[in-house]
């Protein structure tokens, strides 16, 4: 089931793991989820793909298998987003300014003419380069865990992959799948395999053979 909303408030989040249980607003109700949410900040906009489930001491909430990180929607959700502290320089009174001056073309205006923040009383060259390299910073860290979806990799090992491969993950992923392999919790050699020939490694492929002697060797110690 997919759902689609506002982050509001989070109740708790595991620092290790990004597990986290916070309140959901959508256009009908606003809900408990609990799930692995990297990343993720309250007034972040989200898509949301899971099941209701009903705890017994805290009753329905809706818990998450995955889910994608959208832009803001509104105006409204995009002044809330750049004022949760998340982006250097940028409190309430700053995002209420941006949000203002720039409308819709708010979101353009941090990925492609960032210099144009410094038309902002309060906002220099220096300080606008630097909310829009934290504004653009937060997106690369959206697409990784996006990316992993597509190795069957959940949003509870993102965390720790970005913290192993840095800004240029896709890219080292993409080099060599097989790290995954080490990298991430309940996945194998066989899923990371597949998805590797589905985006072009070859069967030869260097990486790919000491990765299957290494499976094999623990394969032949379990």
């Amino acid at each position: 089931m997919e759902i689609q909303g506002r982050l509001n408030d989070i109740i708790y989040q595991n620092e290790v793991n990004s597990y986290t249980i916070a309140t959901f607003e959508t256009d009908e109700e606003e809900i408990t989820v609990v799930g692995y949410l990297p990343f993720i900040h309250s007034g972040d906009t989200l898509k949301l793909i899971g099941k209701y489930v009903t705890h017994k001491d805290y009753g329905e909430q809706f818990k998450i298998d995955t889910f994608e990180k959208l832009m803001p929607q509104t105006l409204e959700a995009l002044e809330q987003y750049l004022s949760n502290g998340n982006i250097r320089g940028i409190g309430p009174a700053t995002a209420k300014k941006i949000v203002n001056t720039f409308g819709e073309e708010t979101i353009h205006i941090f990925q492609y003419e960032p210099e144009k923040l410094a038309s902002i009383k309060g906002i220099n060259k220096e300080k606008a380069l630097i909310m829009a390299e934290d504004f653009n910073e937060n997106w690369e860290l959206w697409q990784i865990v996006g990316y992993l979806e597509r190795f069957g990799i959940g949003p509870q090992n993102a965390k720790k992959i970005y913290q192993s491969l840095g800004a240029n993950a896709i890219q080292e992923i993409e080099d060599n799948p097989y790290i995954l392999v080490d990298l991430a919790r309940g996945v194998d050699f066989k899923q990371i395999d597949k998805m590797a020939m589905d985006i072009g490694i070859g069967y030869d492929n260097e990486k790919r053979i000491e990765s299957g002697i290494k499976y094999s060797l623990i394969r032949i110690r379990i």
